[in-house]
């Protein structure tokens, strides 16, 4: 086995997940929004979703998603989509949710939500498809088992980093917005937030 290359694996996912990018600015808006616990759910949405990923990998239908430009864009559109009827929703029902977000939140719509954003999004799959064979570590032991392990290593790092930020950017707002403006135009940022992420996908 060849640890360097695990540890270097692990380094690399640690970069490319702090990297400024549609998840994390999304984990960021809702401590910001709904604050730790909110985001703390959310991103175990978010992280729960890279574990389907992972397995459409190890059984190879990410590499026929990759290699199939039709069902690839489909699956776009649709991811697109959705994150439009979101920014449509969050415009919509600013006056009702500015009163709702004041109290609880069923964790488990939050929890949805945060793993639909990430299964809708192909471009996960078509990313760890080809990050995981540069980072095969065994020489004898199957791919796939690979690709699991890599799998799981990823969506440790991933809760580890999305959790961290969740409280790091709750601090930050506490100390940047003591006159509550963000849960003010709250339904602004996450409207932005979703264009945003639809955009991304159908780059």
């Amino acid at each position: 086995m060849h640890y360097e290359i695990i540890i270097t694996f692990i380094l690399s996912s640690l970069a490319l997940t702090i990297s400024p990018g549609p998840d994390i600015l999304y984990v960021i808006s809702q401590s910001f929004i709904k604050g730790k616990k909110q985001a703390i759910i959310t991103s175990l949405g978010l992280t729960t979703g890279l574990l389907f990923h992972t397995f459409l990998v190890v059984i190879g239908l990410s590499l026929l998603l990759k290699e199939n430009e039709k069902i690839f864009l489909i699956l776009k559109t649709l991811g697109a989509l959705y994150f439009i009827y979101l920014a449509i929703k969050a415009f919509l029902n600013r006056q009702k949710e500015s009163k709702k977000h004041q109290q609880e939140i069923k964790n488990i719509s939050i929890f949805k939500k945060g793993l639909l954003m990430n299964l809708l999004n192909p471009k996960v799959s078509i990313f760890f498809i080809a990050l995981f064979p540069n980072f095969l570590f065994h020489d004898n032991l199957d791919s796939q088992i690979q690709f699991t392990v890599l799998g799981i290593l990823f969506w440790m790092q991933a809760n580890l980093v999305f959790i961290s930020v969740s409280f790091f950017a709750v601090n930050i707002k506490s100390l940047i917005d003591s006159k509550g403006i963000f849960n003010k135009y709250f339904f602004l940022i996450e409207t932005c937030i979703y264009i945003f992420i639809s955009i991304w996908i159908l780059k």
